[in-house]
Order: C-alpha cells, then structure tokens, then sequence
C-alpha cells in the first residue's frame, strides 16, 4: 500500500523501474544499522554517477527531486534516517559534481535546509550533528551554477547562528563541573557526556570549526566575535564541548597565522591569557 502511494506521487517522467530502486535505496539508508547505511549512500552515488549518466536531463531532474523529497521530506526525529539524509546529500554531491548537472540552487538550498535546520539546530544526538557539520562543509565546495551568494546566505547564516548560540553561552565553569573521562582522559565516546540542553552548542563549535577549515577568507572576515565567544566552551566541564571548542580555536588560529599581524598578535595573547587562568 505504501509502495503504492509513493508510486502516486511520482512525476511521469519517473519510470517504475526507477521509482524501485530510489525507493529501496531510501528505506537502506533510513535502516538503524550503520553498515547498511553507508552501503546504500554508495549505490546512491553509482546510480545517480554510472546508471542514470546518459539519461535526458529533464528525467535526471525528476529522479533527482523524487529521491530529494522521498530521502529528506518526511524525515521527523529519527537519528538513522537523519544520517541516511546527510549521506543522501553528500553522495548526491558527489555525484552530480562528477557528472556537472543538476546542481540547481534550488536543490543544493534544499541540501543546506536539511542539514541546517533539520540536522543542526534540531538534532538530539552528537552523531547527527558532527556529520551534518563535516557535511555542511562539504556542500560549501560545491562548483557549477551553485552561486557564491547563495553559498554566503548560507554560511553567513549559519555562522552567525552559532555566535548567538554561543554568546549566550554559560559562564566559565558552569559547565556541569569536570564532567566524564575515561581512564586516558579523553571524553566519553559518541558524545555521551553531553545533555539534550548541550546539542545546539556543540553544533554552534562545530560548525564554526569546519567554516574556518573550509572558508578560511570568510572566517576571517569574522574571527573577532569568534574569540569573543569561544573561550567559554573551551572552560566547559563536558570534556566533549571543552575537546571540540579547541579543535575549532586550533582551526581559527591556523587561518588567522596566514594573515595580517597585528590580528595574530592580538589572538595569540588572547589564548595565552584563556591557557593562563586554568593555573
């Protein structure tokens, strides 16, 4: 029956024969095991790349939104099929990259909503959102008819999503006390120090950590509030948001050593300073 209203709304210009395949690919990468997954974003990206390369554009295109609205569309607060979105999306970019089509700025703002709104700013588990962030990066190197500005509306957005997140973060060492390490001293793994209340910081980190690694020229252009407000998180007790927010200091510090000096200068001693109180 499900089958059946799915087959409904397809576009004509989709074939039954095709509507089978996207279909099972769709219910592989919402599966709750991880392997299946990943093999599914794999034949997503040979079917899209190899089997449906010499096919009109007009069918691409159908095909392309009917996997789109099927993969991302009716995906509610289940973690497994928020991934298998993410690697929908990066397979897709992959692939369409490789084959230089379809890469509409209507459908790679589909891609950016997804993993920004659905993903990022609503995601409940550490995994959704470091793959939605490495993701979200990915996107941001898209080439063809994907447009810098939109690029930028994107990213600025986003970036300055995560300096409000975080400017009304907790003052330093609020953080829940020392939070969970192991016996090595590194965090819990997957996150599992982290509260429901911590996600949107540790999306806020993240993000701001892989658009300094991707868009170095961007970043820079805002790395005065990033310093604002990255030391708070870098006090955290969690040791996961305490790890992650270094990672993304040392991401900000590599960007900002390639550029003008007194800048450097000026964040060099602020790090000092923030290394300084801990003793």
């Amino acid at each position: 029956m499900a089958s059946s209203a799915t087959s409904a709304l397809a576009p004509a210009s989709v074939t039954s024969t095709q509507q089978q395949v996207v279909q099972k690919l769709v219910a592989d990468l919402r599966s709750k095991n991880e392997e299946i997954r990943h093999r599914a974003a794999k034949d997503l990206f040979n079917y899209v790349s190899v089997d449906l390369r010499e096919i009109p554009a007009d069918n691409l295109n159908a095909v392309l939104d009917y996997i789109t609205k099927h993969m991302l569309d009716t995906v509610k607060g289940d973690a497994s099929a928020k991934l298998g979105g993410v690697l929908a999306i990066v397979a897709l970019i992959n692939a369409l990259d490789l084959i230089d089509v379809c890469k509409t700025d209507t459908r790679i703002s589909r891609f950016g909503n997804f993993l920004c709104n659905t993903c990022l700013a609503n995601a409940t588990d550490p995994a959704v959102i470091e793959m939605s962030a490495k993701a979200l990066a990915r996107l941001t190197q898209v080439s063809g008819t994907y447009t810098a500005t939109l690029k930028l509306q994107l990213i600025a957005h986003e970036v300055k999503r995560a300096f409000e997140v975080l400017q009304g973060d907790a003052p330093p060492g609020s953080g829940g006390g020392q939070g969970q390490v192991d016996s090595s001293g590194r965090p819990p793994p997957g996150g599992s120090d982290l509260q429901r209340g911590d996600m949107r910081r540790y999306a806020a980190i993240l993000v701001l950590r892989e658009i300094a690694s991707c868009m170095p020229t961007f970043f820079f252009q805002n790395v005065g509030t990033f310093f604002d407000v990255m030391f708070n998180p870098i006090k955290d007790g969690r040791p996961t948001i305490r790890e992650s927010a270094v990672y993304a200091l040392r991401a900000a510090l590599i960007v900002t050593t390639q550029r003008e000096t007194a800048k450097q200068k000026k964040h060099q001693h602020l790090v000092c300073n923030c290394v300084f109180s801990y003793f």
